[in-house]
Formats: C-alpha cells, sequence, structure tokens
C-alpha cells in the first residue's frame, strides 16, 4: 500500500471530490436571484459581518493641494468605532458637475500615496512608477472624481513599528480571533468611501465605479460582490481562482477567509458583479496569478453574464507584461459605462 504523506494531500482530495455548496449553477433568472441572495448572505456572514453605519461619518478635510488638470484633497472620516479612514479625493478640473465617481483600491506596498502621485516621503512625482502606475490620478484626469483610501493596514493605517510595511499580519489573526476578516473590514471601509462621496456635491452618485490592483484586486472583487452602489468595475492582477493562486504560493495573511471553500471559489464570488459591466486586466507574466487560471475563472464568470443576456459587460485585457496595471483598456471601459 503507498502512504500518502504530504500534508496537502487531502485538501487537494477535498477540493476534487467536494461540491461547493453555493457554487454558480443557475438555469435562469429565478436560480440566479435566489443563488445571488443566498451567496450574499453567505459571505457577508464568512467575512465577519458588517457594523452598523454608526457612528456618523464626521468628515474633515486635512489638506487641499492643485493640479494640472485636478485638485486633490486629503480627507478623513470616521468608518466604524475606534476606525477611522484617510483618503484622497481627486477633483477633476473642467469638467461638468456634479460627475462620475472612481474608488481607487491600491495593492501592497508602501500604501494609498503610491497611487496618487507622492513618494513615500510624501514628496511629490511627475512621472508614474512602480506597478500602480498612479492610477488614481489618471483616473481624475478622465473626469472622474476619484476617491483613493487608505487600505486599512498600510500606509498611515499601519501600526506604528510597522511603518514602511504593514500591519496585516498582526490584524488577521486578531480579526480571526473575533471572527472577523481583513477583507471584511476594508469591504465595509470601500461601502463607507460611497457613504462619504454621496456627501459631495462634486458626485453623481448614481454613476460610481470601482478599479483596484491586486490586494486591491481583491478590496474591489469582494466589494462590489456585495455593494449594488458601485455600478462598474475594474479588476488588475486578482481575478483567478484561489487554488492557483493564494493557496499555490505564499501571500500575505489578508487574503484568506475561513471556510470560504466550502461555499464558493473566487470566481463564483467575482459572479455576483453581474450584471453590471466588469474588466479583468491580467498580464501575460503575473506569476502571482497565472494566466491559464485567469481564463479558467473567466469562462466560469461568463456563464453567469451569459445566462443575464449581458455578455457584451464582460471583458478581459490580457497584456503583456507582469503584475501591473495596464490601462490599456480600463479607463475607457469605465468611461464607457458611467460617462456615455
Amino acid at each position: 500500500m503507498k502512504r500518502e504523506l504530504r500534508p496537502l494531500a487531502p485538501f487537494h482530495e477535498m477540493y476534487r471530490k467536494k461540491e461547493r455548496a453555493l457554487e454558480f449553477d443557475c438555469k435562469d433568472r429565478r436560480d440566479w436571484q435566489r443563488w445571488r441572495k443566498a451567496l450574499r448572505r453567505k459571505l457577508t456572514e464568512l467575512l465577519g459581518g458588517f457594523p452598523e453605519r454608526r457612528p456618523r461619518l464626521s468628515p474633515e478635510i486635512l489638506e487641499t493641494k492643485e493640479f494640472d488638470g485636478y485638485v486633490r484633497q486629503k480627507v478623513a472620516f470616521r468608518s466604524a468605532p475606534a476606525q477611522d479612514v484617510v483618503a484622497y479625493l481627486l477633483i477633476p478640473s473642467g469638467v461638468e458637475l456634479p460627475a462620475p465617481a472612481a474608488l481607487a483600491i491600491h495593492g501592497h506596498g508602501y500604501g494609498v500615496k503610491d497611487i496618487v502621485g507622492l513618494w513615500e516621503d510624501g514628496s511629490e512625482r511627475s512621472t508614474p512608477d512602480g506597478y500602480h502606475k498612479d492610477f488614481a490620478v489618471e483616473l481624475a484626469r478622465r473626469g472622474f472624481v476619484t476617491i483613493a483610501p487608505e487600505v486599512y493596514c498600510f500606509g498611515e493605517r499601519t501600526e506604528p513599528e510597522d511603518r514602511g510595511g504593514c500591519s496585516c499580519r498582526k490584524a488577521a489573526w486578531w480579526a480571526q480571533m473575533y471572527g472577523k476578516t481583513l477583507i471584511g473590514v476594508r469591504v465595509w471601509d470601500v461601502m463607507r468611501c460611497i457613504d462619504y462621496l454621496e456627501t459631495r456635491k462634486e458626485v453623481d452618485a448614481d454613476r460610481i465605479g470601482c478599479m483596484g490592483i491586486s490586494g486591491g484586486g481583491m478590496v474591489t472583487t469582494f466589494a462590489s460582490a456585495l455593494e449594488d452602489r458601485i455600478k462598474a468595475v475594474v479588476v488588475s492582477g486578482y481575478i483567478c481562482t484561489f487554488k492557483d493562486s493564494i493557496l499555490a504560493m505564499n501571500h500575505c495573511e489578508c487574503n484568506y477567509v475561513p471556510n470560504i471553500l466550502l461555499w464558493a471559489e473566487q470566481y463564483d464570488v467575482a459572479s455576483l458583479i453581474a450584471p453590471r459591466p466588469l474588466l479583468v486586466e491580467a498580464g501575460t507574466k503575473d506569476t502571482i496569478f497565472p494566466l491559464p487560471a485567469v481564463r479558467k475563472a473567466l469562462s466560469k464568470i461568463r456563464r453567469a453574464y451569459r445566462l443575464l443576456g449581458e455578455t457584451d459587460r464582460l471583458d478581459s485585457d490580457v497584456f503583456e507584461g507582469r503584475h501591473q496595471i495596464s490601462g490599456a483598456k480600463a479607463y475607457d471601459w469605465l468611461r464607457r459605462w458611467l460617462c456615455e
């Protein structure tokens, strides 16, 4: 008898044999409505639930600077008890207000400064740098009132001893000890960002999109799956399968949701975005979210759009490159669905 001693073998066997309880398998719109309601409810539970919309936002504008093509404000507001959000709001110049809005969600790195044209030390830069490519600035230049929150556990929202890195590991384990997840906290912050956008006279609250990369793509995927006020979506460097991405290599602790594979794969979560427009960016050389599994996930997500008769609302930008923003289709995609 051949003995199986690999520690992952029983989990691979479970994945192969066990049908996920809320995997997308809908035959008509009535099935889809039931499935969507059930998976949203279960997903909210798995993420740890959300607090009430209290206390009030108590917003504050901390700084205002003018640039060619936009005004950048640094703002802060209350998300939940003992939890504040700091964000940059980029208001485009020369556009009719109120204008469509976009959330820009950064990934791992030194935080939100890396997508609004700032170096780690807070000094300004004129040329985009790194895998983020200052995409919040690009969104503003394309006419979107853009809010870029400091993602929980990065930048100014780290513990003092973690400055320059992240506090994901500590916060993830604390969260799990209380039945919470970092994804859940970050999704709630996105919801509160939308609450804040709705208070701004510059924003057309019926036309809000969301764009994120890597860890920001994770937040964008889960937030868009649960938040209908997000009307159009771009996910860069994330859509894949759990099996072939975060379970196939070392990833940050913030990526994991206890028990989720009993219920759904990543493509099922993304399918909750349907029928709203979704564009998926994927680099051919992205080793973190490998392209064959990205294509598999897209084929699964496409079933939901096909069922709903909205296949033109799902698209992909497969570009030659590594783990980075492409932008070749993304900005026009958001303008198509939010501005035209």
